[in-house]
């Protein structure tokens, strides 16, 4: 799916796709805005449209999209077939914890991200919104809390005034899975000491925690933030650092490892401010994300990214990461 806008790599900004959902009936019916990046959509078909769908039967467990998704979760409503493969369909409000879906005419999102393929059911869908990711803004307070691993920022939206709230699907799929992506991290080879720093952002928290997880486990201290502007501001203070005491930026923090899509700032927009700065330059950029596409890896090279990602190749990661900061202290030294 594509809107045929393209979207210049480190402008800042993303294509969201806003859905909603529907709660209750009459007066007292709520409609609650949501959103989602339209690079991770694939189809969107009508729920009367499935072809071959097979309802949920209690009692039976499979495992769908290389084990990663387990039928017999509660959340997951029915398996379908698309383009030749059979998908699991996702009850989202169920993993919302709202009550269930409703709409006459229901339609399904069709998604594609870290290599599995499913499908979520929503009430409907509105339009596609243009914003820049400085417009997303990150939970505070008691509402992080609370809503952290399904929210990771909203959007005020006018005509009509509402609140797009952008989901977090990569922890809605890491929740369903029965490893809880741990199993990616078995192939992360152990270091038992720290040798090197790095920095690292994901608005996502399982993609967060498994960036820091395989990096501590691979040598590296870290420094976890939830968005692009979080981690532009630390990286500020290490370069006042470097430039206070005359040394090398290399000699305090050796690697940023960024997430494309964020609130506040984008990994695009980051990278290119990084590789642009006299100082910042020198540092090692991966980009991390779960969906990278043939356009994307355009992107995140024309920004200046060392090199780029996904989650099932996180083994892959950290041992490029060791082998380039390696390198990077034999020279300095």
């Amino acid at each position: 799916m594509s809107s045929k806008i393209l979207l210049k790599a480190g402008t800042n900004e993303v294509e969201i796709l806003e859905l909603y959902l529907d709660e209750g009936t009459g007066d007292k019916k709520k409609r609650w805005s949501f959103g989602l990046n339209v690079a991770k959509v694939k189809k969107i078909i009508k729920e009367d449209d499935l072809k071959n769908f097979s309802g949920r039967k209690d009692g039976t467990s499979n495992k769908v999209g290389s084990g990663k998704i387990d039928t017999h979760n509660i959340l997951v409503l029915g398996m379908f077939e698309f383009m030749g493969s059979v998908i699991p369909l996702i009850d989202l409000s169920g993993w919302l914890r709202m009550d269930k879906v409703r709409g006459e005419n229901r339609m399904v999102l069709i998604t594609e991200f870290n290599n599995v393929t499913s499908a979520f059911l929503v009430s409907g869908v509105n339009r596609i919104h243009r914003i820049s990711w400085e417009e997303l803004e990150s939970l505070q307070g008691d509402m992080a809390k609370y809503a952290e691993g399904t929210i990771i920022g909203t959007v005020k939206l006018t005509d009509p005034n509402r609140i797009l709230q952008v989901l977090d699907l990569e922890q809605a799929l890491d929740d369903l899975s029965p490893a809880k992506g741990d199993a990616v991290l078995l192939d992360v080879a152990q270091v038992d000491e720290v040798f090197f720093k790095a920095l690292c952002a994901d608005d996502s928290r399982s993609m967060r925690n498994l960036v820091k997880q395989a990096l501590e486990k691979g040598g590296f201290s870290v420094e976890a933030f939830v968005n692009g502007k979080d981690l532009w501001d630390a990286l500020l203070t290490f370069k006042d650092k470097s430039e206070r005491e005359g040394k090398p930026i290399t000699d305090y923090l050796q690697l940023v490892v960024s997430d494309i899509e964020m609130p506040g700032m984008d990994g695009h927009a980051v990278t290119r401010r990084i590789k642009a700065d006299p100082i910042l330059k020198e540092l090692t950029v991966f980009l991390f994300s779960s969906l990278i596409t043939e356009e994307l890896l355009h992107k995140g090279a024309s920004v200046g990214a060392d090199r780029q990602y996904s989650k099932p190749q996180i083994a892959s990661l950290v041992a490029q990461a060791w082998e380039d900061a390696n390198t990077m202290m034999e020279a300095h030294r």
